[in-house]
């Protein structure tokens, strides 16, 4: 799986890519899109292309079934948050907002002050299915 964090100024999420017990190695989960939002997905990465291509506005939405778990933020250019469900619907998002593994870990840590960066930090410390090196992007502030 993955932790996705964002403390309202920072969006951030580890880059471990995992199947069950195995991990794979590692690849980017955090993307900006060509009109400036950023997203980060956890889940069948698998899917990821077809995502970014239909929030990029280059495809129609995936259709998908239903034991395929997918997630995530987008975050635009002001800093507001948008859940993505795993139907591909996009929610309004509580800030603090973490997903993944380890998203009570990284909620914890931003509860207690910790910035989005920190809070991935401590779920790669502690959740066995999120590692370093961790991608983030300054959203606002």
């Amino acid at each position: 799986m993955t932790t996705i964090a964002y403390d309202g100024k920072t969006l951030a999420a580890d880059t471990l890519i995992t199947s069950g017990t195995l991990a794979f190695g590692h690849m980017r989960k955090l993307h900006k899109l060509t009109d400036g939002r950023h997203v980060a997905l956890c889940g069948n990465m698998a899917l990821e292309p077809e995502i970014l291509a239909w929030l990029n506005g280059k495809g129609e939405k995936p259709v998908l079934d239903a034991d395929e778990e997918i997630g995530g933020l987008l975050v635009d250019k002001k800093g507001d948050a948008f859940e993505v469900s795993g139907s591909l619907r996009l929610h309004p998002a509580c800030v603090p907002w973490a997903g993944g593994s380890g998203e009570h870990i990284a909620l914890a840590a931003m509860a207690l002050g910790k910035t989005a960066v920190e809070a991935v930090a401590l779920a790669c410390k502690m959740d066995v299915k999120t590692r370093e090196p961790i991608d983030s992007v300054r959203i606002c502030g």
